[in-house]
C-alpha cells in the first residue's frame, strides 16, 4: 500500500535529498492550506521516491520562534511571516528522516 505525498519546493529537493542520504534529520516548514495536513509518526512518500516518517511537529505564531530562523533566506522568512504572522495565523515546523 501506497502512502500519502509530502512535498516540498522544487528548489529543496537536492538539499533535503542529501540529508536524508546521510542519515540526517530534516525539518520543512508548512502554512495556510498546509497546516494540519501531516501527523507525527506517519510515513509519507517524497517526489523522489523515498519514504520519510514525520517525528516532530511543532507550531509556532510568530517568525522570530522559528528554531532555524537565521539559517532561512530573506524570502523564506518573508514568505513565512506573509502566510501566518501577518494574518495571525501559526505555521508548522515538521521533522523528519528516512522511513527504515
Amino acid at each position: 500500500m501506497g502512502h500519502e505525498l509530502i512535498t516540498f519546493p522544487e528548489k529543496e529537493h537536492s538539499s533535503i535529498m542529501k540529508r536524508l542520504n546521510q542519515g540526517k534529520i530534516c525539518y520543512t516548514t508548512r502554512v495556510f492550506k498546509e497546516l494540519g495536513r501531516y501527523r507525527e509518526g506517519v510515513a509519507y512518500s517524497t517526489p523522489w521516491n523515498q519514504t520519510v516518517i514525520v517525528l516532530q511537529i511543532q507550531r509556532f505564531h510568530r517568525i522570530a520562534d522559528h528554531p532555524f530562523c537565521e539559517e532561512l533566506t530573506p524570502a523564506q522568512r518573508k514568505e513565512i511571516y506573509q502566510y501566518s504572522e501577518k494574518v495571525d495565523e501559526p505555521y508548522e515546523l515538521i521533522a523528519f528522516k528516512i522511513f527504515e
